[in-house]
């Protein structure tokens, strides 16, 4: 008996120290493809178009310098949506193209844009840094 359940305990360590790491366990697979996930934006403001081959993702949540922008308001399950905010605007225009744009940063310190999408049961993110003045 001992032996049995020491080969089955042998079997879950071997299996467990062979899953693919790629994906973290619970997550399916990346189905969003996101083209870019990290921007650095110039000081004077800038924009940038993301394109994804997947295409019933949305916006879960958006933060900037670590405060959550509110979503309530925006269904960004809809094919199109604009979310416009004092310092960013985020636009999906169809399917898949994300357009992102921030105003000037007349700040000393860099500003971080945080975007995180979901589709399913995978998540994904943009993270855009601006420069600081």
């Amino acid at each position: 008996m001992k032996y049995l359940v020491l080969l089955i305990s042998l079997l879950f360590i071997s299996t467990a120290c062979s899953v693919n790491n790629d994906s973290p366990v619970g997550f399916s697979e990346d189905i969003i493809k996101l083209s870019q996930k990290e921007a650095s934006f110039s000081s004077s403001g800038d924009s940038i178009v993301i394109t994804t081959e997947g295409e019933t993702w949305w916006v879960e949540n958006i933060s900037l310098d670590g405060t959550s922008f509110d979503l309530q308001e925006v269904n960004t399950l809809n094919g199109n949506f604009e979310i416009n905010a004092e310092d960013f605007v985020i636009e999906r225009k169809n399917a898949t193209e994300i357009h992102i744009s921030m105003t000037p940063n007349s700040t000393q310190t860099d500003r971080v844009l945080r975007i995180s999408l979901e589709d399913g049961n995978y998540f994904d993110g943009i993270t855009i840094t601006q420069a600081a003045q």
